[in-house]
């Protein structure tokens, strides 16, 4: 896997950037995963796919919508032809006012903790497409630019920030973590959290990794495991499962080279992985097939 920094810059002045994309199926990439800067939510308008983000795979569909905050690499497979979102991508300062804590209100989504967190929200909740019309607000006035346009969309972004708020409040869940916290925790593990997800086809260890954030292993799995929501195994687990399954999408390979690439060493353990995580493995060419069959 390669995981770049994001190329794409947001104007200066106003650091907004709102846009419709057509991700194609031609264009998929599943070894190259992305960060950056900024905060994006992605619209899904039309077509399906595939969102790979901190070890979890998020479906998506027409309807749904998918954040992403500064520190998270993601990736992207089409599932058909073509995939049509409405992409709004921010930096955090646009929704701070001087004098107040916005940014800890107002960024709450992005930084928010804890197993039962998703990037994804679906087309059935019940603000999604309130959430969608205020994108298309968006849009059409960073289209027009009208006098005042900034402040309308800084409004905007604000009040579809405080839909996502709602969204993840609504089951009186609250975060684990302020913001702050949130940025140094993510700051301690930047280094480790990078070559897990550049190395985790390989024989990563809880050593080696822990030493890179100059932490002993005991110490690093607890912290690990309070900032990401996931343990050490279970992350790791989780990326090399979520690589299998874009090679499933992606390839006619067999079974066994896959799992093997991705870093399974013991095609008993990686079948059973894969029924607790994922489900019954789709059926394959040849004596893989026969062998899934016999499982």
């Amino acid at each position: 896997m390669v995981i770049c920094k994001d190329r794409t810059k947001l104007p200066e002045d106003f650091p907004v950037l709102i846009r419709k994309v057509v991700l194609r199926e031609q264009d998929n990439d599943p070894e190259r995963f992305h960060y950056h800067d900024f905060c994006e939510i992605t619209y899904v308008q039309s077509g399906f796919g595939s969102y790979f983000i901190n070890g979890s795979r998020y479906e998506v569909e027409p309807g749904d919508i998918i954040i992403f905050n500064q520190v998270e690499p993601h990736g992207w497979v089409v599932t058909e032809r073509a995939m049509e979102v409405l992409v709004l991508t921010f930096a955090p300062e646009v929704v701070s006012e001087p004098g107040l804590s916005s940014e800890d209100e107002y960024m709450k989504p992005f930084l928010y903790l804890g197993s039962h967190f998703k990037n994804l929200i679906s087309s059935t909740d019940e603000r999604t497409a309130d959430m969608h019309d205020i994108m298309e607000d968006i849009a059409g006035e960073a289209r027009r630019r009208e006098r005042g346009y900034e402040g309308m969309i800084r409004a905007d972004i604000i009040r579809l920030m405080t839909l996502l708020i709602r969204h993840y409040e609504k089951d009186g869940k609250a975060p684990d973590m302020s913001l702050n916290e949130k940025k140094r925790s993510m700051k301690r593990l930047e280094q480790a959290v990078y070559y897990i997800n550049s190395h985790f086809t390989e024989a990563v260890t809880l050593e080696e990794v822990a030493s890179l954030a100059y932490m002993s292993p005991n110490y690093f799995s607890s912290y690990f495991k309070n900032v990401t929501g996931r343990g050490f195994s279970e992350y790791l687990t989780m990326l090399r499962l979520n690589r299998v399954q874009e090679l499933f999408l992606t390839t006619d390979r067999p079974v066994t080279a896959i799992a093997m690439e991705c870093g399974f060493r013991n095609m008993s353990n990686f079948y059973r992985l894969y029924k607790k995580h994922i489900g019954p493995l789709p059926g394959r060419k040849g004596a893989d097939r026969e062998r899934i069959q016999g499982e």
